[in-house]
C-alpha cells in the first residue's frame, strides 16, 4: 500500500509539473461578430440574449434620432428585451432552439408582425395592426428570433417618397450622409450598417433587397422564388416579391434564411419549394467553400459600357485577386443581346400591383382601413398615389393585357437564357458589378450609378450580394453573384468564398462602438 501511495504521490507531481497552456482568451466585436460567434460568447457565459439585446437599443437610442440621425427605425418592439430574457432562461434550460435562437432581428415596415403596426412609410394606409405574423416571421420567432424593431421602408404607395406623407422622412447612409442608403430596404441596410440588430430582412421586387445591400456594404440574398413566402407583405406584385435576409456576413444571411423559409399553404409558389427548402445548417456547409472549387462567369452583357470610373477599375482588381485565389473566371460570357434591357423589359409587377393589393387588404381582416386599392386611391385622393397606382386601376385584367403577356414571354425567355450560358459554360455563378454612387439623400427615392443589370429580381432566379469596396467619396458598392433556380446552397458556397477572399467590409466611422461592445473573455 505504502508503495502505491508513493507512486500516486509521484505520478501527482509529475502531472503538475507538465506545463499547462494558458487558455486563449477571445475577443467579442459587436459591429463584426457573426452569430456563431455570439454563440460562443454566450455559451462561454460573457454574454446573454438579454445582454446582447441592450448592446443594440443603446445604439438605436445613440446613433438613429441623436447623433448623425440615421433615422431608420419606425417602431420598435416594446416586448423585445422580455423575450430576451425568456430566451436566455430557455437556453439555460433546454438549450438553444436553433442557430437564431436569441439572436436579434429587424424587419422592414412592409412585412406583418402580430401586434405591431404596419406603415407602409405611407400615413394615409393608417399603420393597420395585423392580427397574423407574416409566415416567414412566424418562422423566425419559433426559432428564437427576437424581432426587435421595424424599419423605414420608402414612401410605398405616394409620390413624394420621403416628405409630405412619410412617417419619419428619409433614412441616411451610414458610409456617407449626404446620400440615401438604397430602397425600398432603406430602413434594413442602414440600420445593419450602423449595427442595431444582428441580421433583418428586406423585401425585393425591382432590386430593394440588392441595393441596399450594395450601398451599404452589406452582404444581401435573395433566393429562389417559390423559398420564402410571400404572405402578409404589403406587395408590388407576386411575380417579382420576395422577402430576403439581410447582414454583414454570408454566414448570417445563411442562418436566417434556413429560419424563413419554407411551405406555405396561402403563397402556392412554395409548392415548388417543397423538399428543396434552405436549411439553418447549411451555414456551417459553408466554412469548407474554397474558390478553387467555383467556376464562375463574367456576363459582360449586363454591365455598363460608360467610362471607366472607381467601382469598375476596382471589379477588375476584385476579378484578379479571385483568379490570384485560385477561382476559375470565365470572361466573358456572352448571351449575344443587350442582357441589360431585355432584364429591364421582363418587369412586369406594374400590372400586379392592384390584385395583389386587394389580396393583402383582405388578409387584415374586417378591421382594416380600406377594403380596397381602389378604395383607399379615391378615399385618399388620386394626387397623393404614384402613378403607377392610379394608371393601374385603368388596366385590364391580366390575361387580356398585351403587354402583361409580352413581358412575361420575356421573362421566361430571360430565365432560359442565364440558366443555359449556367449550364453551356459549366458555371456555379454569375458575377455582375452592381452598384455605385446611390442618390442624394434629397433626391428622390430610386436611381443612382447602375454598373450592372439587376438579374435576379427580375427573373426569380437566386441573388446575393457580397461588398465590393469603396469608392473615394466612402460610398460602398457591391459585387452581384447569380446562380441556377433552387441551386441556393451552392449560391451561399461561392459567395462566402468570394467575400473570404476580398474581405471588403468595413463599419462606418460616424456610429463608433459604444462602452461595452468589445471585451474579452
Amino acid at each position: 500500500m505504502k508503495s502505491l501511495r508513493l507512486l500516486a504521490l509521484a505520478a501527482a507531481t509529475c502531472a503538475l509539473a507538465v506545463p499547462v497552456a494558458p487558455l486563449r482568451a477571445a475577443t467579442f466585436d459587436l459591429s463584426t461578430a457573426t452569430i456563431a460567434e455570439i454563440h460562443a460568447a454566450m455559451d462561454a457565459g460573457a454574454l446573454s440574449s438579454e445582454k446582447l439585446v441592450q448592446l443594440y437599443l443603446a445604439r438605436i437610442e445613440a446613433y438613429d434620432k441623436k447623433g448623425p440621425k440615421i433615422n431608420s427605425v419606425i417602431t420598435m418592439n416594446p416586448k423585445a428585451l422580455a423575450e430576451a430574457r425568456a430566451l436566455d432562461v430557455e437556453r439555460l434550460k433546454s438549450g438553444r432552439r436553433s442557430p437564431l435562437h436569441g439572436i436579434p432581428v429587424v424587419i422592414k415596415d412592409l412585412i406583418d408582425y402580430a401586434g405591431l403596426p404596419t406603415t407602409a412609410g405611407f400615413t394615409p394606409f393608417g399603420a393597420p395592426v395585423p392580427e397574423k405574423d407574416a409566415p416567414h416571421v412566424a418562422r423566425i420567432k419559433e426559432a428564437g428570433g427576437i424581432v426587435i424593431a421595424k424599419v423605414a421602408t420608402v414612401n410605398w404607395f405616394g409620390r413624394d417618397a420621403f416628405e409630405k406623407t412619410h412617417p419619419i422622412g428619409a433614412t441616411l447612409n451610414p458610409y456617407n450622409t449626404a446620400f440615401q442608403p438604397g430602397g425600398s430596404s432603406n430602413g434594413t441596410g442602414a440600420s445593419l450598417a450602423t449595427w442595431f440588430a444582428t441580421v433583418g430582412v428586406g423585401t425585393d421586387t425591382g432590386g430593394s433587397v440588392m441595393n441596399p445591400s450594395s450601398y451599404c456594404n452589406l452582404a444581401g440574398m435573395i433566393a429562389t422564388q417559390g423559398l420564402v413566402s410571400r404572405t402578409g407583405i404589403v406587395p408590388r406584385g407576386p411575380t417579382h416579391d420576395r422577402a430576403g435576409p439581410m447582414g454583414r456576413s454570408v454566414y448570417d444571411i445563411a442562418v436566417l434564411l434556413g429560419a424563413m423559409a419554407g411551405f406555405d399553404p396561402e403563397d402556392l409558389d412554395t409548392y415548388d419549394g417543397i423538399g428543396r427548402f434552405p436549411r439553418m445548417e447549411w451555414a456551417d456547409e459553408l466554412a469548407g467553400s474554397e474558390l478553387k472549387q467555383f467556376r464562375i462567369g463574367v456576363l459582360r452583357e449586363a454591365m455598363s459600357t460608360t467610362p471607366d470610373n472607381e467601382a469598375k477599375t476596382m471589379f477588375e482588381t476584385t476579378l484578379a485577386e479571385l483568379r490570384q485565389a485560385g477561382a476559375q473566371i470565365v470572361d466573358p460570357v456572352l448571351g449575344g443581346i443587350d442582357i441589360g434591357r431585355h432584364i429591364r423589359d421582363a418587369m412586369v409587377s406594374s400590372y400586379e400591383v392592384i390584385q395583389s393589393g386587394d389580396v393583402y387588404l383582405s388578409r387584415l381582416g374586417p378591421k382594416r382601413p380600406f377594403k380596397t386599392m381602389r378604395e383607399m386611391i379615391e378615399k385618399v385622393g388620386p394626387a397623393v398615389f404614384t402613378e403607377r397606382y392610379v394608371d393601374a386601376l385603368k388596366l385590364p385584367p391580366m390575361d387580356e393585357n398585351p403587354e402583361y403577356l409580352v413581358r412575361s414571354r420575356n421573362r421566361k425567355a430571360m430565365i432560359g437564357l442565364l440558366e443555359g450560358l449556367l449550364e453551356k459554360h459549366d458555371l456555379d455563378a454569375f458575377l455582375v458589378l452592381y452598384r455605385s454612387t446611390p442618390p442624394p439623400a434629397d433626391a428622390p427615392t430610386g436611381g443612382g450609378g447602375s454598373l450592372g443589370a439587376n438579374l435576379a429580381s427580375p427573373t426569380g432566379l437566386p441573388g446575393v450580394i457580397v461588398p465590393g469596396g469603396f469608392t473615394k467619396e466612402n460610398l460602398p458598392f457591391g459585387l452581384q453573384l447569380v446562380g441556377r433556380n433552387f441551386d441556393d446552397l451552392r449560391l451561399l458556397q461561392v459567395a462566402y468564398a468570394v467575400e473570404q477572399a476580398t474581405k471588403k467590409r468595413r463599419a462606418p466611422a460616424i456610429t463608433p462602438a459604444l462602452p461595452g461592445e468589445v471585451f474579452s473573455y
